[in-house]
This record gives C-alpha cells, structure tokens and sequence, in this order.
C-alpha cells in the first residue's frame, strides 16, 4: 500500500497534467477514486479542506442613483480580489470567472 507522500505526489502531478482523474490514472497501479480521495484527504490534512466563499449583493451605482438589476447594462463589472481587479463583462462565462476567482483567492492568501 502506498503511504502518503506517495499519494502527495501522485496528485501533486495529476493536477500539473490536467487530465481529469480517470484519464490521468490509466494504466496507473491506482484507482481514480483513489486519487480523488488522497487530494481532498491531503487538502483537510493541510488545512485546506474547507474554501470559505463570501458573498456579497452588488449594485452599481451611476451618479448616486442605484441601477434597476432590470436595466441591461454593456459596461463590465469589476470584481477586485486583493490586488487584482477582473473586467466582467455581460454575458460572462459562470464557470470561467468562478475558476478565476478561485485561483486569485488561492494566490492572494499566499
């Protein structure tokens, strides 16, 4: 049986691969399950088990007056993480900026 810093690096270089974990574990003495379960084990180990999502309600505001959400709007948003600042413009991919917001909070808190 493998010990953990086998399982360490295993996930360490299916991430680096980004293949999906049936892909990356063909051909592997491993099981895809397996891997999956090492990376969300060695995230909890390393006190990353849990990501904390904050949320919060948004309205632009034009010269002091708040805009309806009804009003369609083709100016971008502007999402600030730590020192980064994203142009969100309309009809922005969901799974793309949540991805982008992930890996800046991941980079912001060091």
């Amino acid at each position: 049986m493998a010990d953990q810093a086998t399982w360490a690096r295993r996930v360490s270089e299916w991430r680096a691969s980004g293949l999906s974990s049936p892909s990356y574990c063909k051909g592997k003495p491993f099981t895809a399950g397996g891997l999956r379960f090492w990376a969300h084990r060695l995230a909890q180990m390393a006190g990353r088990g849990r990501t904390v999502v904050r949320l919060a309600r948004v309205r632009r505001i034009r010269g002091g007056v708040h805009e309806s959400p009804e009003e369609p709007s083709s100016e971008p948003l502007f999402v600030e993480v730590g020192s980064a600042r994203v142009a969100v413009q309309p009809g922005f991919d969901r799974s793309t900026l949540t991805g982008v917001i992930e890996i800046l909070m991941r980079v912001t808190r060091g």
